[in-house]
């Protein structure tokens, strides 16, 4: 294990005795009080306050602990987010910063320090920035910027370093990663999206993705497996919108579909995700998230699908397991629909018919029925 990794061990174990110590503190202060005010036996009184006094202690050295124990030394604890897009994007990005500042607010850490719009060329560079920064564990949001980052674990070894890389992350040194089987999870919302399309009545669903890039290869055929499994007439379609974060370049790609006949759409994008889900409601047309597992509740947009890939759901296990030593720098952790329930399509609503279909696909996945399929969707995409 290395000493980084027994370092947010240490830390985050710390902080578990801060708390205990803090609620231990408060049970023995109450005990003194009520025994004051009975005033039956001083000497129990003495006692139950000496108590306390120890509880105090006790909190004081858990937070020594805590403030020794973050990973560059300096009594804090600062995490750093990068992302190549818009921090609140409403999709994969803002996942991954809300979860840690969440993560950070609930332990009492400092306000995590966040660049986003990071263009692709310049992730060495801003990497670099961030690292430089004081920071105790930077957490990059796409496998967009993962190129410099086994160069910069080591350069910044004393930095914890995490990227929720996604589809297709390999195991690399100096780097905790999360993954999903994006196959799986493209595969859910594909039959979660005809599911709803046969309620409805519409037959053509549309993808609109960037570039045609490898991992959107994969999940664009794995969503339209999951659509024509469920119904072999529906068609889908892919559109290339030039850009993960241009609203103009979606709306016109969406516009273009609609004139086709849309009857859902998938926007598998970042900054430009809102601007089509809110074209959709617009025009009643189906429509999912992407990556972003708490849509259901929103009231600003409406959602019938979470297609969850959240780097927010992923953190409370990622800590849990290094925690126990079960994960660490040079480890891939695998997130898939058929091992998480919080991975995957999931209905905002939806009849009791959709929801059987998604479920069975869900079983379909448990039991490898797919494996085969996927594997040749993901084998094309990758060229493996």
């Amino acid at each position: 294990m290395s000493r980084n990794v027994q370092k947010l061990m240490a830390l985050l174990f710390a902080l578990m005795m801060v708390a205990a110590a803090c609620g231990s503190g408060s049970d023995g202060a109450s005990e003194s009080s009520d025994t004051t005010e009975a005033s039956t036996d001083t000497t129990e009184a003495s006692t139950d306050t000496t108590e306390a006094t120890d509880d105090t202690t006790d909190t004081t050295e858990a937070m020594a602990d805590a403030s020794v124990l973050d990973t560059n030394g300096d009594g804090m604890v600062v995490f750093g987010i990068a992302t190549p897009g818009p921090r609140d994007d409403g999709a994969f990005y803002q996942s991954l910063v809300e979860g840690v500042e969440d993560f950070s607010a609930a332990n009492g850490f400092e306000p995590p320090i966040i660049v986003d719009n990071i263009p692709i060329a310049e992730a060495e560079t801003e990497l670099r920035n961030l690292a430089r920064q004081n920071v105790d564990v930077i957490a990059v949001g796409a496998g967009e910027l993962s190129d410099p980052l086994e160069a910069l674990s080591a350069e910044f070894a004393d930095i914890f370093w995490y990227c929720n890389c996604g589809a297709g992350a390999q195991p690399t040194e100096g780097l905790a990663q999360a993954t999903d089987d994006s196959g799986q999870i493209s595969y859910t919302a594909g039959v979660a999206t005809a599911a709803l399309m046969q309620e409805g009545g519409a037959t053509k669903a549309f993808f609109l993705g960037c570039c045609d890039l490898d991992f959107e290869q994969e999940a664009f055929n794995a969503w339209a497996l999951g659509i024509t499994d469920v119904d072999a007439s529906f068609t889908a379609t892919y559109i290339p919108t030039g850009d993960f974060n241009d609203v103009a370049g979606a709306t016109e790609a969406f516009n273009q579909a609609l004139e086709s006949g849309m009857g859902a759409v998938y926007p598998f994008l970042g900054g430009a995700h809102e601007a089509v889900v809110g074209l959709a409601n617009e025009n009643n047309v189906i429509t999912m998230s992407a990556g972003a597992s708490d849509v259901c509740e929103r009231t600003d947009l409406s959602y019938q699908i979470a297609v969850q890939f959240s780097a927010a759901d992923y953190l409370e296990t990622i800590f849990n397991r290094i925690l126990t030593g079960d994960f660490g720098e040079g480890d891939v952790l695998l997130f898939t629909p058929a091992e998480f329930d919080f991975v995957g399509a999931k209905l905002c609503g939806g009849s009791a018919e959709a929801q059987a279909q998604l479920d069975a696909a869900r079983e379909r996945l448990v039991n490898g029925e797919m494996a085969d399929a996927l594997y040749q969707i993901a084998a094309t995409a990758y060229g493996f």
